[in-house]
């Protein structure tokens, strides 16, 4: 048991250096503690418990996994007013941004509530697309 816990704990400063450990905090140690407990109950001669253990940590795993679809929704809709892609990169974002700034802008015509929304847009998927390219999705 003791080699299992300093294999986890290796295995979460090794995350933890390249920055995955935090972003997905939860999703780990909820499928970690699953494991642990997985092997504990095989190496005391439960096997059915273990694979009941391990097919929990497995489908927390899948489960937390999953994009919030509240979340999604926004993201596409902050594409398609600074009409882009929804995986669109900070570069293309910046662009598109800038572009339609030049006519939503107060000073140029334009609204405070539509500059307002269009920075807020792009915000929300510069967020996005930095978090894309951290986990490498």
């Amino acid at each position: 048991m003791l080699l299992a816990i300093l294999a986890v704990a290796a295995l979460a400063w090794w995350l933890h250096r390249e920055g995955i450990l935090l972003p997905n905090l939860l999703r780990l140690s909820g499928a970690a503690a699953a494991g642990l407990l997985a092997f504990r109950l095989l190496s005391t001669g439960r096997p059915v418990m273990a694979l009941v253990a391990a097919g929990v940590g497995f489908a927390w795993w899948t489960w937390s996994a999953r994009p919030l679809p509240n979340r999604n929704r926004e993201l596409s809709e902050a594409a398609r007013l600074l009409k882009v892609p929804d995986d669109a990169g900070s570069d293309v974002i910046w662009q598109a941004w800038r572009q339609a700034m030049t006519t939503a802008h107060p000073d140029a015509g334009g609204s405070h509530d539509a500059a307002q929304a269009l920075t807020e847009a792009r915000d929300l998927l510069i967020a996005a697309a930095d978090k894309r390219r951290e986990t490498g999705r």
